[in-house]
């Protein structure tokens, strides 16, 4: 739980809510945000007695050279791994991440792989018939600055959630840096439209994190792997956070923070703002060879290595690099 980065982190969630009561809201025009890191996992060095290796099979630990002659400098997957897609530049979440992810953790079970796979084709219906072109109107009418501004608000409805999470988790840094965040942006970010501290002198990036995480993170495994209508992939524990997550927001924010009448809006928004974040990855799935079983890997293993950098964090005085989804400025 301790170390360098949670101090930094409680040190920096400190001093911005000392300098919410001391400094005026009208300040300097803000500069380029933070760089987000990859969050995907780097291959070794492929064995050279394998040229043949299926892709995106996780590497062999251990293995012995099989000949004096140094192995091949080209990783195993140098040639199957995709070009990364161009980033949104708002948050990430759990499912906002880019391409193809390797893992060498198993993959969830798929009992229900039949139902899964009529609810994916009915999804990608609709996905080819609405979402999509929506999605792709709504990029075109309305700019980007406002684009930007209804995806960091929605977003930051999500920290209280966040913020009580990271303290399940007992780490002390991250919880008063999300709160801090909250504050920040909920004040001088008018409502969150402008990711406020995210900018210098704060440097406090978006960090995801739900209920499902905190399961993950006490040991309680994926269960079965589910492919809901519309919502798309996630698994028993997973879903079951979410239902969690979405259940305390209510009580996080105030019951009476938001209208009736602005829930369906605000719900409508959230999906077409995860379409169009999502869209690279989405297109890189759909033209997979088989489409199903790309997208399901693709999840379990983005979620496996979220989850493994929770519980194991790398690199936390760089800014957690490994362990966090931060968003890209």
């Amino acid at each position: 739980m301790s170390g360098r980065g949670g101090k930094d982190s409680l040190l920096k969630g400190g001093l911005a809510l000392a300098w919410m009561l001391a400094a005026s809201p009208c300040w300097a025009q803000s500069v380029s945000a933070d760089a987000a890191p990859g969050v995907a996992a780097q291959h070794s060095a492929g064995v050279a007695q394998d040229a043949a290796t299926t892709p995106n099979v996780p590497p062999v630990q251990d293995a012995a050279p099989t000949s004096a002659q140094p192995a091949a400098s080209t990783p195993a997957s140098a040639e199957t791994q995709p070009a990364e897609p161009p980033r949104h530049t708002g948050h990430r979440g759990a499912e906002e991440e880019p391409g193809i992810v390797v893992s060498s953790r198993p993959l969830a079970p798929d009992p229900g792989r039949a139902i899964n796979q009529a609810s994916f084709a009915v999804t990608q219906a609709i996905d080819n018939a609405v979402l999509e072109p929506f999605s792709k109107g709504y990029e075109a009418v309305v700019p980007s600055p406002v684009r930007d501004g209804i995806h960091n608000a929605l977003y930051n409805l999500r920290e209280p959630v966040i913020a009580a999470n990271f303290l399940m988790q007992h780490k002390i840094g991250k919880t008063a840096e999300t709160v801090a965040r909250f504050v920040l942006n909920s004040t001088i970010g008018l409502a969150g439209i402008f990711d406020m501290a995210k900018r210098k002198p704060f440097r406090m990036p978006f960090r995801e994190n739900g209920f499902a995480d905190t399961m993950g993170f006490y040991g309680v495994p994926n269960g079965p792997y589910i492919y809901m209508p519309l919502f798309g992939s996630t698994t028993l524990r997973d879903l079951t956070g979410r239902i969690v997550d979405r259940a305390a927001l209510p009580l996080a924010i105030g019951r009476n923070v938001l209208p009736t009448a602005a829930v369906v809006p605000m719900i409508v928004l959230g999906i077409v703002d995860r379409r169009v974040v999502n869209k690279e990855r989405l297109r890189q799935e759909k033209e997979a060879a088989d489409p199903y079983t790309t997208t399901r890997d693709n999840y379990l293993r983005r979620r496996a290595d979220q989850i493994e950098g929770l519980r194991h964090p790398h690199g936390e005085g760089e800014g957690g690099k490994k362990a966090e989804k931060e968003e890209e400025g």
